[in-house]
């Protein structure tokens, strides 16, 4: 008889349904949120677009109950909902690159999907719906004697299964399979025609309406299957095919459910998350950061915290000190949560993680063997694995799925100091897609910062838009009071690359940043960019005095790589008296040869031979020890060209051995041009030509000039 009564409810539910406001039941998943609502068998439905999003068109004026609408799922596709219940239509804000699908469910759930990316080229609905007066029904519908009762939220869709083990009673199969094929399911057509039975018709309406809850609910979490019987005398017929009424363990007549619980996990024998090797992931209770804090005001939760954490006897509380320090990361202070941990002086994984987890919120570097791998994980961990290590390459394949859901399942507080880091490290990776999912939410929520824009900025750069790139970082870093080291260096990198005309107030703000920040790490990279950024527009001397205010803070090597740079571009790009000037007082025998030999080509080519000779002294094997000595050769060859003509009547060969040697150091200062001979001729040249540009503008020119 229970069976009996349980097809009379599925029977006679959808006209009790429709006697109240539509209950709307929701779920999150991966590529699209889920809403499902409980409607009557062959009810005329709408669904097309409005200016902020969809709007569906029900011919019912009793409305919809909303209030649990956003309890299971996060604004992020949908942002807002409402409904107009004298024309029965429930809007739906969109805020999102979304489209929506939507389709009946066994006669009783109109299923609407707000899916990931753009509608199809063909989808009705897309369309704008036709603006209808409000209609009267013409039929009343009955409304509920009794008062509709919450129910707790329960994600397990309820079973209701038989008390007893064995055969029914045949009479009872035979009796339910017969009315189950005799009374086909009909339309309500304004009267409940059946027995009433006054003491039930309550719990009636109550059982219905909560099962009608129920299966909307396992619908929405997608816990019912799609191949559900599709009337009640299936389910009927299934029961007397098997000879019996139903079994122990036999599915409720006419539905076929499932757990979202994995029942191979609740056994232990599940397979755990691994890495790409086959290494265990992490477990996700250590880095389920949106379950260590409430929706309660901050201040309040953080007052709690800390009242539990000393007992009455003035000892701390056990487990009280990381619940402490959880809650801190909750709200992005990474630094006070490892103060806090630093009380308890306890050691073990759950801590270690918490640890590195703030570290990473302060932007501070944690080990790198702590999550080796882990970015391969389905898993939370993969977030904060792909963070500890923001430099490509990384040390496995990230699975961006699952760093994409973790983030955006963290509170608000932890995304906001880490957005911007994420999605440049994405941008490294190659995912764009991501990283402009992860930039369109901080825009959206908290507006640009700083590093934000840097960010944006990269973005544009991997898009291949890069005089928009570098638009808007000269903007930044010309324009924004809030501009960093960190974008002058990234304005001098892109501006060198695409030949900015670097100005005054350029270097000057950059010289007071560096100054202001003289003991940050950035302010090394600073310099370096300032240092191109120099080379770039040919302010060489400028360079040559940064680079000697640099002198204690550089290795040897780099700052022989520096000098390479320096001179060796000098030599290209100077003008000849500005390269004379610029290179004549340098000691160069440490420079490498390469750089010798650039100055001393250029030194040949302006016919200074004997200093080209003081600076090419290495003595070095290879290519480039080839070609210092061709130049040696051909500073020689000028040397002996510019020397005084000997007497022809040489008598001893001592004579004419001494006319064929190198002359000496002092033989070829004095036949040629000294350093201050040559600069004073250099600067009386560059003088000359002065006065004569300043007598040529005093005196007028021709009239048939």
């Amino acid at each position: 008889m229970k069976y009996v009564l349980l097809l009379c409810i599925l029977t006679v539910f959808p006209a009790l349904v429709q006697a109240n406001p539509l209950r709307i039941q929701t779920g999150e998943h991966a590529t699209f949120t889920r809403v499902v609502i409980g409607v009557p068998r062959g009810i005329d439905w709408q669904l097309g677009r409005a200016p902020d999003g969809y709007v569906l068109r029900l011919p019912t004026q009793d409305g919809y109950i909303l209030d649990q609408f956003f309890e299971l799922i996060p604004r992020d596709r949908i942002t807002a909902v409402s409904q107009s219940p004298e024309r029965g239509e429930l809007r739906l804000s969109v805020d999102c690159m979304c489209h929506a699908r939507a389709t009946i469910y066994q006669s009783d759930y109109l299923v609407i999907d707000i899916r990931d990316g753009p509608a199809p080229r063909i989808s009705p609905f897309e369309l704008t719906l036709p603006q209808s007066a409000p209609e009267k029904p013409d039929i009343e519908m009955p409304q509920a004697t009794e008062r509709s009762f919450e129910i707790s939220r329960n994600p397990v869709l309820p079973l209701i299964t038989p008390r007893y083990g064995g055969e029914s009673p045949p009479d009872v199969a035979e009796q339910s399979a017969t009315e189950s094929a005799a009374e086909p399911v009909q339309e309500f057509d304004g009267a409940l025609e059946q027995e009433p039975v006054p003491d039930n018709d309550a719990a009636l309406q109550m059982i219905a309406q909560a099962l009608g809850e129920s299966l909307g609910r396992g619908l929405s979490d997608g816990l019912l299957q799609e191949d559900l019987p599709s009337s009640k005398g299936d389910a009927a017929r299934a029961a007397s095919d098997n000879g019996m009424a139903l079994a122990d363990n036999a599915p409720l007549p006419g539905l076929n459910a499932r757990t979202s619980i994995d029942t191979r996990a609740v056994t232990g024998t599940a397979p755990k998350p691994q890495t790409q090797i086959g290494q265990i992931c992490l477990p996700d209770s250590d880095f389920d950061v949106a379950s260590w804090g409430d929706d309660s005001p901050p201040h309040v939760q953080l007052r709690k915290a800390r009242a539990a954490l000393v007992t009455p006897t003035d000892q701390l509380e056990e487990g009280a000190v990381r619940k402490l320090a959880q809650l801190y990361v909750y709200f992005g202070f990474g630094h006070e949560a490892r103060q806090v941990l630093d009380l308890e002086g306890t050691q073990s994984r759950d801590r270690i993680h918490l640890r590195a987890i703030a570290r990473i919120i302060d932007g501070e570097p944690v080990a790198q063997d702590l999550f080796a791998g882990q970015v391969s994980c389905s898993s939370q961990v993969a977030l904060w694995a792909l963070l500890a290590q923001p430099q490509a390459p990384v040390d496995a394949q990230v699975d961006r799925t699952a760093v994409i859901t973790a983030y955006r399942a963290l509170p608000t507080y932890v995304q906001e100091p880490i957005a911007a880091r994420l999605a440049e490290t994405l941008i490294s990776l190659g995912a764009e897609d991501e990283a402009m999912q992860v930039l369109g939410r901080q825009s959206a929520a908290t507006g640009e910062d700083v590093a934000l824009a840097l960010a944006d900025a990269a973005l544009f750069d991997a898009l291949g838009e890069e005089s928009e790139a570098v638009e808007k970082v000269t903007d930044l870093a010309r324009n924004d009071r809030r501009t960093n080291p960190e974008a002058m260096t990234r304005f001098f990198k892109e501006g060198t690359a695409s030949g900015v005309a670097f100005s005054d107030a350029d270097f000057l703000l950059a010289d007071a940043l560096r100054f202001e920040l003289a003991d940050a790490p950035t302010t090394e990279q600073l310099a370096d960019a300032q240092f191109d950024a120099y080379l770039s527009v040919d302010r060489f001397e400028d360079a040559r005095d940064l680079l000697q205010t640099r002198v204690g803070d550089v290795s040897p090597d780099d700052w022989a790589t520096y000098r390479a740079r320096l001179f060796q571009k000098a030599a290209q790009r100077q003008t000849d008296a500005a390269f004379l000037e610029f290179v004549w007082p340098e000691d160069m025998a440490q420079d490498d040869t390469e750089t010798q030999n650039a100055v001393g080509a250029r030194l040949i080519a302006l016919r200074f031979p004997a200093q080209a000779l003081v600076v090419m002294t290495n003595d070095t094997a290879g290519l480039l020890g080839l070609q210092q000595e061709s130049l040696r050769e051909q500073a020689m060859r000028q040397v002996l060209e510019q020397r005084p003509v000997l007497d022809p009547d040489l008598n001893t060969e001592a004579e004419v051995a001494t006319a064929n040697s190198p002359p000496p150091s002092d033989v070829l200062l004095a036949g040629n041009p000294t350093l201050r001979t040559s600069r004073a001729l250099v600067e009386s040249a560059e003088q000359s030509r002065e006065t004569i540009r300043a007598l040529l503008q005093t005196v007028p020119a021709p009239a048939d000039f």
